[in-house]
């Protein structure tokens, strides 16, 4: 996949709020993520499998007392992207 369709492809909604979340922290949960971003469980799992999948995030298990937890971490990569799809908006006068 190109950088161009990377960059496309995260003007998704929910992954465009879970990867500039992810990019705010050093890593963090699905609860926390749907607390800052708005976003329900499967929309988020979604978007952080997509992430994922290109290289743009990971994700790990982790047990909590008698609880499995999925952990997720941009990757250098995807703080990356995000950086450049922050550029890509600002031309067009988003600014936050």
């Amino acid at each position: 996949m190109t950088p161009e369709l990377d960059l496309k492809a995260l003007f998704s909604p929910p992954r465009f709020k879970v990867l500039g979340f992810l990019s705010q922290v050093e890593v963090t949960d699905y609860p926390t993520i749907q607390e800052f971003t708005g976003l329900s469980i499967p929309e988020i799992s979604r978007a952080v499998g997509y992430l994922q999948e290109h290289g743009l995030a990971h994700a790990t298990k982790d047990v909590k007392g008698r609880y499995t937890v999925t952990m997720v971490a941009a990757s250098d990569l995807g703080r990356k992207r995000f950086r450049e799809l922050w550029r890509e908006l600002k031309k067009y006068g988003v600014d936050a």
